[in-house]
């Protein structure tokens, strides 16, 4: 039995830390800009994936996991970020809105607002995939024997 651990808890931890991270900034970056910015999805993805690599994991679980925080930091970035358009646009007309009751709002209306950009889904999925592919290649390389030969080339023969 190998006392090697799989990193699945923590790699989990810094994965939602990551995703709350990544969605914050990417909430701001359209509260700031006023635009959504595609890439910045992708942005969320890639730290997503970074985080969980930091803990070097080895539990086959946590690449698809990575995907799935990479996907839901991305709406819930989006969310965040029409939360406060909302409330300043609530405060440009003169009405008060917490953003208790803008977020409600945008919740509710999410799927029809991802349904006027659905190449919004796409920067999401290669976010996802960023994520998948840093965890999945980290997981793979620490699950290779790390007594494996190493292949001699023929001028070493």
């Amino acid at each position: 039995m190998s006392n090697q651990k799989s990193g699945l808890v923590p790699g989990i931890i810094v994965g939602l830390v990551a995703m709350l991270a990544g969605a914050a900034l990417y909430g701001a970056i359209i509260g700031i800009t006023k635009y959504e910015i595609g890439i910045a999805t992708i942005g969320v993805g890639v730290l997503v994936g970074l985080g969980i690599m930091a803990v070097k994991p080895t539990s086959p679980v946590l690449p698809p996991l990575a995907a799935v925080f990479g996907l839901a930091g991305a709406a819930l970035g989006q969310i965040v970020g029409a939360t406060i358009l909302l409330v300043e646009f609530a405060q440009d007309e003169g009405v008060t809105m917490s953003y208790t009751t803008a977020a409600g709002e945008i919740t509710g209306e999410f799927g029809a607002l991802i349904s006027e950009d659905p190449k919004s889904l796409l920067f999401w999925a290669i976010g996802a995939a960023a994520a998948f592919s840093f965890v999945n290649k980290r997981v793979k390389a620490a699950n290779e024997p790390a007594d494996q030969p190493q292949p001699t080339s023929p001028a070493q023969s």
